[in-house]
């Protein structure tokens, strides 16, 4: 292989990881994305869009235009009222195929979107479902970060959750707090945030558009305000019986 052969394999081989990097990119955003919709996490969700006129979310109740359309839709910054906490959207995205333009600038995936929906109604009460959904989604590249620029979103598959078979979570906080297995080392908690609706379990990294902490801890804080936290008392141990004294041995 001549010098000038290696030199343009090695060019093929960086345009080829480049287009994989940027496939992983976009399957990451996507992933991250539905866990902030799963408590609709508004100005995380917002953020996770491009900025462009070129925006649209074409949901099943119509189309949304431009990043003033995503806004609307979701209402970031406005005074409606935030999700009760047992709002749940758990749709995972699985099953991704990314397609990347050759000059690694655009991108669409296709995914199918399978989980569980919980909306409460006015009076609290949750009507949940399992949905199955496909998304058809084109990606943009901006400033060197990938972001979401148009969502298309269908529900082919609804089976709807009878009232009394959906457990909260408190419910199931209760049940596990009868464990009859091994001991653990550290008791758990006579509260435990874990199993408290709308609780948002604590994300290890930043918003993969902004870099920026998200807001999960300020959220968090405001449902669980008022709300004691601490450790079970272990039982106390019987305190260990001092032996006996050997009794004297008599003199003969």
């Amino acid at each position: 292989m001549t010098a000038k052969e290696m030199e343009a394999r090695i060019k093929a081989l960086e345009k080829k990881v480049g287009l994989l990097e940027d496939v992983n990119e976009v399957k990451r955003l996507q992933r991250v994305y539905s866990y902030y919709v799963q408590h609709m996490m508004r100005d995380e969700i917002y953020d996770c869009f491009a900025d462009s006129p070129d925006v649209v979310l074409h949901w099943l109740e119509g189309t949304w235009l431009g990043k003033k359309g995503v806004k609307e839709y979701f209402g970031v910054g406005s005074d409606r009222p935030e999700p009760p906490p047992g709002f749940l959207h758990q749709v995972m995205p699985i099953a991704g195929v990314v397609d990347v333009e050759p000059n690694g600038k655009r991108a669409r995936g296709r995914w199918y979107s399978f989980g569980g929906v919980a909306v409460p109604d006015e009076k609290g009460v949750l009507n949940g479902s399992i949905v199955g959904g496909l998304y058809e989604i084109e990606y943009i590249k901006q400033n060197g970060v990938w972001k979401m620029l148009k969502v298309d979103w269908i529900i082919p598959l609804s089976i709807r959750i009878p009232k009394d078979a959906w457990t909260p979570v408190e419910a199931l906080g209760e049940r596990i707090k009868g464990f009859k297995g091994p001991k653990p080392d550290i008791a758990m908690l006579d509260f435990d945030p874990r199993f408290v609706s709308g609780y948002i379990f604590p994300f290890h990294y930043n918003h993969p558009v902004t870099g920026k902490p998200t807001s999960e801890n300020a959220k968090n804080a405001r449902l669980l305000k008022g709300k004691k936290v601490k450790a079970k008392s272990k039982s106390k141990a019987k305190p260990e019986a001092k032996p006996k004294a050997k009794p004297k041995s008599k003199k003969k």
